[in-house]
Formats: structure tokens, C-alpha cells, sequence
């Protein structure tokens, strides 16, 4: 990905990647650090990403991370101080949206998937690799794209 292209996917996208972290309970200024974070690091790591039409999902996929890694540490944020405020956007009303046109099987991979759940987690449960669950999730994502794309 070109540094214009990111630079333009960055105007379009850090305030979603902030309204997404405060829809996931972050507080105010921890969305805005771990916003930022993100997107330096998908800058980062822009090789490895595989669509640049999915920046923007990707690089929350990556703040998702950053912020579930706060949690983690030593220094976590005691949950009493999470933000529970902010319980619903656009964004999650899209997402709704995008669930129903999945069938079970894929809705509820997708969904372990954007509650944070690593496809290493999610193979385990399912009893299968964790390659064969990144598989599916990209082949939802294509068939998501897909339906969405406007008719030509």
C-alpha cells in the first residue's frame, strides 16, 4: 500500500477506529492513544496486509488487539473505569447488519472473531486449525464484500 493511500485511508478512518474502541468500552482518551497506536502500527506493517480495500477493518482488528493487550498487563484498566456509556453506533448497527446476511455456521465464527477471539481460540473450540478458521473468515469477508459491492 502507498504512502498516499494510506494517508488518504487514514483521514477516512482513524475516527472510526476510535468510535469503534469507545464502542468496545474504552475510555475517551485511551480510544485516542490506541487509535493512533494502530494506525502507526498497520502502517508498520502495511505489507502484510492483503486487501487495501480492508484497512480500515484491519487496522480496528489491530486496535481491537491493542486494547484487549491493556487488559492484559499489570497496568490494566480496572473494568469499573470502562466507559459503558457509549453503547451503540452506526458502526454496530452495520455490523448487525452484516451478521443477519451470514448463515449460523459463519455467523457465529464471525462473531467469536469480532469478540476478540484469536483463530488460534476459536480452532480449538471448533476442532479444527486455526488456518483453516483464518480461511473461513476470509471467505466470509469475500462473500460479505460481495453482496455489498455495488451492482455493475
Amino acid at each position: 500500500m502507498e504512502r498516499n493511500d494510506y494517508a488518504e485511508a487514514f483521514e477516512t478512518g482513524y475516527s472510526a477506529t476510535r468510535r469503534f474502541l469507545l464502542a468496545h468500552g474504552a475510555p475517551l482518551d485511551d480510544a485516542e492513544e490506541i487509535a493512533q497506536a494502530a494506525w502507526v502500527r498497520g502502517w508498520e506493517c502495511r505489507d502484510q496486509l492483503r486487501d487495501p480495500g480492508m484497512v480500515g477493518f484491519w487496522v480496528n482488528s489491530i486496535a481491537r488487539n491493542l486494547y484487549r493487550a491493556r487488559f492484559r498487563g499489570p497496568m490494566a484498566t480496572p473494568i469499573d473505569n470502562v466507559n459503558a456509556s457509549y453503547s451503540m453506533d452506526l458502526e454496530s448497527l452495520e455490523l448487525r447488519r452484516l451478521l443477519e446476511r451470514c448463515g449460523g455456521r459463519d455467523r457465529t465464527l464471525l462473531e467469536r472473531n469480532l469478540e476478540g477471539y484469536s483463530a488460534e481460540e476459536i480452532a480449538r473450540e471448533a476442532g479444527i486449525t486455526s488456518t483453516g478458521i483464518r480461511v473461513r473468515l476470509l471467505r466470509i469477508r469475500n462473500m460479505l464484500k460481495e453482496q455489498l459491492a455495488p451492482a455493475a
